[in-house]
C-alpha cells in the first residue's frame, strides 16, 4: 500500500507541474527543482545518518542500497512543492503575509508529513520532531528562494546584454 502511495504523490506532483507551471517559467521551474535537490540531499542524508528519521519503505528499494534517504520526498516531492513556492511568490506582499506565505507551505508539507508518519512505514521519526521538519522545510524554501531571485537577477542581466 505503501508504494501506491509514493506513485499516487508522484502523480499527482507530475500532473500539478504539467497543469501549474507556465510554459514561460519551465526553465525557472528547473532551476528551482535541481537547486533545491542540492539543498535536500545532503540535509536529509545527514538526518537519517544521524538516526533522526527514516523511510522504510522505498519506492526504488534498490537504488537506496547505499542511501537511506528518501527519493520520493527529498529527490521529487519536496522540490515540486518548493517550484510552486517560489513561481507563486507573493513579492509585494507585507512581511507578515510572507511570513504566513512560509509557514503555509511549510505546514502543508509538515501536516501530511506527519500523518505518513503516524499511519504508514513510508517515515518513522526516531529523534526527529515534526517541528523540525517544519523548520527545516521553511529554511529550505527561504534558500532556495533567495538562490532563485539572484538567478533571476543574473538572468535579466545577461538577456539585456
Amino acid at each position: 500500500m505503501e508504494r501506491w502511495i509514493l506513485v499516487g504523490i508522484s502523480l499527482i506532483s507530475i500532473l500539478a507541474l504539467v497543469k501549474l507551471v507556465p510554459r514561460e517559467k519551465s526553465r525557472d521551474a528547473w532551476v528551482l527543482f535541481l537547486f533545491l535537490q542540492v539543498i535536500t540531499w545532503p540535509a536529509g542524508l545527514f538526518a537519517v545518518e544521524m538516526g533522526w528519521i527514516e523511510y522504510p519503505t522505498q519506492l526504488l528499494p534498490e537504488a537506496n542500497t547505499y542511501n537511506k534517504t528518501s527519493f520520493s520526498f527529498e529527490f521529487f516531492l519536496f522540490p515540486a512543492v518548493a517550484i510552486f513556492f517560489s513561481l507563486y511568490y507573493p513579492a509585494k506582499a507585507s512581511k507578515v503575509k510572507t511570513f504566513f506565505y512560509y509557514v503555509g507551505f511549510a505546514g502543508f508539507f509538515t501536516f501530511w508529513e506527519v500523518v505518513l508518519e503516524k499511519n504508514t512505514s513510508l517515515v518513522k521519526y526516531d529523534e526527529w520532531k515534526w517541528y523540525w521538519t517544519l523548520i527545516t522545510v521553511i529554511v529550505s524554501l527561504f534558500i532556495n528562494h533567495t538562490y532563485y531571485k539572484w538567478f533571476r537577477r543574473r538572468l535579466i542581466k545577461v538577456e539585456s546584454i
